[in-house]
């Protein structure tokens, strides 16, 4: 028998549509309007003890009026009980995101369910349950001081738990869980870190190219979670495609990451291939989910929407530890602009962008 996560109990409302296609809700709210297509059920609370926190795939079975439906779905752990439950079918994850990456919007229901789902009198039933982990997913979480509810959620969500690190290990058996040693077979992988770095087990999923999240870090660092070489990164956001080709062809031992949009991606990445001799890249093109891949897995992408992306380096592995300002008069050398460089050092965690702009026009006065 499937293990009960969550439930939820909610009521009908007259004006319960149910034919939005992206999306289905069951809202807090006592009352909606016509234009709320999305939502499937009012008033909505949690039945017995709520859990914390819900990750991995799952399965939620929506019941009213003797109908029932099924919708399968990937659990989102920032997702907190007691507000609104959204079930979307892409990857955005928000607050009040109790899922993603649905097989069923609103407009999918039977129709029968949706006649009884406009009925005031009537209990709506949801009941969210786990269900399998498809193929190999790879989860990684960078864990912070204490243990906290989403590591919890995930580690309960996990076939497997890797700690990283001592830090990691002392997080995980905090909370009650025993880590692994060995990764055998598919299955979702929780891999807890608190430091930077990675452990072959984990390298060795990302080489096979198990899908990946990468929790509890920013876009810019995350995005780079995918790929299975380790290198500094070089964050170099707020540059133009020009001068982030130019830190890529001459920064070869750096991953060099940027963001823009994703119609644009495809130019971005013929310039690094062309300039700088790019053949792997990292994208994020949905929240804590990146890629890894040649470029030309990512020649098609389309849409405003912005996206993240990091660079591989194009000499091969290196070590993580990094002369700074060994880097920064290398590039000065090759004419990159003491500004430019000024203001992706000031975009790495550490330095503010006064000491980024002292550093490297320190470096940059003639000596």
């Amino acid at each position: 028998m499937a293990t009960e996560l969550l439930r939820l109990r909610c009521r009908g409302h007259q004006d319960i549509r149910a034919t939005h296609g992206k999306t289905l809700e069951f809202t807090a709210d006592a009352a909606i309007t016509g234009r709320a297509t999305c939502v499937v059920g009012v008033a909505g609370e949690v039945v017995g003890l709520a859990p914390p926190a819900v990750a991995g795939p799952v399965f939620i079975t929506i019941s009213s009026g003797g109908v029932s439906a099924t919708v399968r779905a990937q659990a989102n752990s920032r997702w907190r009980p007691g507000g609104n439950a959204v079930v979307r079918r892409s990857g955005q994850r928000m607050s009040n995101t109790l899922a993603t990456d649905a097989d069923l919007s609103s407009a999918d229901l039977p129709r029968e369910l949706a006649v009884a789902l406009s009925d005031p009198d009537v209990v709506v039933d949801v009941v969210v349950t786990r269900a399998e982990t498809s193929g190999t997913h790879l989860v990684r979480y960078r864990g912070a001081l204490s243990p906290d509810d989403r590591l919890s959620a995930e580690c309960a969500a996990a076939d497997v738990i890797v700690a990283e690190d001592a830090g990691a290990r002392a997080l995980v058996t905090a909370l009650g869980f025993t880590p692994s040693r060995d990764i055998n077979g598919p299955g979702r992988t929780l891999a807890v870190s608190t430091v930077d770095g990675t452990s072959a087990s984990v390298s060795k999923l990302l080489a096979e190219g198990a899908s990946v999240e990468v929790l509890g870090l920013p876009p810019e660092l995350a995005v780079a979670g995918a790929a299975p070489q380790v290198a500094p990164l070089l964050v170099a956001t707020g540059l133009s495609r020009r001068d982030v080709v130019k830190l890529a062809a001459t920064t070869r031992t750096a991953r060099v990451v940027f963001t823009c949009p994703a119609s644009d991606l495809p130019r971005w990445l013929a310039d690094a291939q062309r300039v700088a001799g790019t053949e792997h890249v990292s994208v994020m093109t949905v929240d804590e989910r990146p890629t890894w891949g040649p470029v030309s897995e990512f020649a098609n992408l389309s849409g405003s929407a912005s996206v993240w992306c990091a660079l591989d380096p194009t000499a091969g592995p290196v070590a993580v530890d990094l002369d700074v300002a060994g880097l920064l008069t290398a590039l000065l050398g090759q004419e990159v602009a003491a500004s430019t460089l000024a203001r992706a050092l000031a975009a790495q965690p550490g330095w503010s962008r006064k000491q980024a702009y002292d550093f490297v026009l320190g470096l940059a006065k003639p000596g």
